[in-house]
């Protein structure tokens, strides 16, 4: 609106001062019709300047640099997209190495359960659920000791463990889980499964020896029976103590904000590269609620990689060897 204005307040003195053509000039205006068969009307002028005008202003507006306000949110949303494909990226390359657990028992009577499961040409019922990681190329699992509690203890051979995973493919597995060494003092436990002829997709191990309160961390687990559900956070605290299965005390625990949920135990807690530097295991619930307080701590992945191998060749933690 501005730019017509100014065109109109310039052009008005074109209309109103045009000279008119006086009786004497007469000849000579006909005769400089005669040499142009068109001859340019005061309308057509304005028109002309008014559209000159407006390609002149459109043309400094397009080289106008931005005010700092603009380029500075410009820049902000370009870093949000930038950092949402990051964790999109961080999601699809590490969901293939988490799996589902689910604990199961045989039964009799399969009316009386609301989830049936054949196992082995058995019927057995859910009695609970959790999530691991495939630790190598040979099948084994990494996941909570308290996750497969009732397999580890069992005493009369209707405990049963099934776990659901991916192949490098993107192919949905579903194979027998066997117990192969337990640690219940650190809440660790080794599973293996049967990938014979089949890929899988190991972890990437980190460290949490130069976590960071405040660093950006990665929960992948099944919260609730809900397979590869990613939750974010921070790392809010390092070197906690929390109490492990067997009545004894976990040091040196991650704390996180991340949202750890019944179902999420055994999971890796990631670092921003998709490193694992921790496995989830606990959260503190608001009594009578069931719901996650917000405080929630994983084992941290130097213990684990420091137990795992004990519990793999030798099926025990080595302080329990002899």
């Amino acid at each position: 609106m501005k730019v017509v204005g100014c065109c109109l307040s310039i052009l008005s003195p074109i209309s109103s001062n045009h000279p008119r053509s006086s009786p004497s000039s007469s000849s000579s205006s006909s005769s400089s019709s005669s040499s142009s068969a068109f001859p340019l009307h005061p309308i057509t002028k304005r028109r002309s300047i008014l559209f000159t005008a407006s390609i002149v202003v459109a043309s400094y507006l397009q080289l106008c640099p931005k005010s700092p306000s603009q380029s500075a949110i410009a820049q902000q949303l370009d870093e949000t997209q930038q950092e949402e494909d990051r964790v999109v990226r961080l999601f699809e390359e590490t969901s293939p190495s988490v799996v589902f657990i689910k604990d199961l028992e045989i039964i009799n009577n399969p009316n009386n359960t609301d989830e049936v499961v054949m196992v082995d040409d058995e019927k057995a019922k859910v009695e609970g659920t959790g999530s691991g990681f495939i630790w190598d190329t040979f099948g084994h699992i990494v996941t909570n000791y308290h996750v497969v509690e009732k397999l580890a203890t069992d005493q009369n051979g209707r405990q049963r463990c099934k776990i659901f995973l991916v192949d490098k493919n993107g192919n949905n597995l579903s194979r027998d889980g066997k117990i192969v060494g337990v640690d219940p003092s650190c809440d660790l436990a080794v599973l293996k499964v049967d990938i014979e002829g089949i890929e899988v997709k190991p972890v990437d191990i980190g460290s949490a020896q130069k976590l960071n309160v405040g660093q950006s961390c990665y929960a992948i687990g099944n919260p609730y029976g809900y397979e590869n559900t990613l939750t974010t956070g921070v790392v809010s605290g390092l070197g906690r103590e929390i109490p492990s299965p067997n009545g004894g005390a976990i040091r040196g625990a991650i704390q996180t904000d991340a949202a750890i949920n019944s179902g999420n135990s055994g999971g890796p807690l990631l670092d921003s590269h998709g490193h694992v530097i921790g496995v989830n295991t606990s959260t503190f619930t608001r009594k009578g609620s069931g719901m996650s307080s917000g405080v929630n701590f994983a084992i941290p992945i130097d213990t684990v990689v420091k137990i795992v191998p004990y519990l793999i060749v030798y099926g025990t933690a080595y302080r329990d060897r002899f």
